[in-house]
């Protein structure tokens, strides 16, 4: 059986997930799980900041199945934070696009026949073209996927929890909002993996 490989090119996902204190569905996965350079340094840029410093120590201690694909942009941003300087606001964004559009990037990995699944939340993310071997899968829409095989008891009890928070050091503020309730987005690759969670 073929093994997929998720990629999260946003930083939603894990946003998402922390609010609700599931972070730790990503290693239910059972996969190679794929972060672009400058959303991992968006999410974990100030540790003094709970769910900075608890998304770093999430994916910092989990390498493997963590991978960091380096950008150009990203490398960029970081030599610049390092000699002092501001990187620029949207940063994250350019090195984003050009993960999504780069032979080197998304493309590296689609080009291999493996299946690839892409986890995101924002409505900017598109794929053109999209590769008979690519999955795209909201975040509402993996925990949906989560519940049909028995991994968690119930995606409306997280989805609740992340736009409700109640965990501690969560704020209102906090409360995330997703614009594809209730189903979310599961758009299949017409060439697929057999693999589920569960399966050896």
């Amino acid at each position: 059986m073929k093994r997929c490989i998720l990629i999260i090119p946003d930083a939603g996902p894990f946003n998402s997930l922390w609010v609700a204190d599931r972070l730790d569905l990503l290693l239910a996965l059972e996969m190679r799980l794929v972060v672009v350079d400058a959303v991992y340094d968006e999410l974990t840029s100030d540790t003094s900041y709970p769910k900075d410093r608890d998304v770093k120590a999430f994916i910092d201690d989990h390498q493997p199945p963590f991978i960091i694909e380096t950008t150009d942009i990203g490398s960029e941003a970081r030599a610049k934070r390092k000699a002092g300087g501001r990187p620029k606001k949207n940063a994250g964004e350019l090195a984003i696009a050009d993960f999504m559009t780069s032979e080197d990037g998304l493309f590296k990995y689609v080009a291999t026949g493996q299946p690839v699944a892409l986890l995101f939340e924002d409505a900017g993310v598109r794929v053109f073209n999209k590769p008979p071997n690519l999955h795209l899968l909201s975040t509402v829409g993996m925990l949906r996927g989560l519940e049909r095989v028995g991994v968690i008891e119930s995606a409306d009890k997280i989805i609740h929890e992340m736009t409700h928070p109640s965990q501690p050091d969560r704020r209102p503020s906090s409360a995330r909002v997703f614009t594809d309730l209730p189903d979310g987005v599961d758009e299949p690759a017409a060439i697929g993996s057999s693999w589920v969670p569960g399966n050896r």
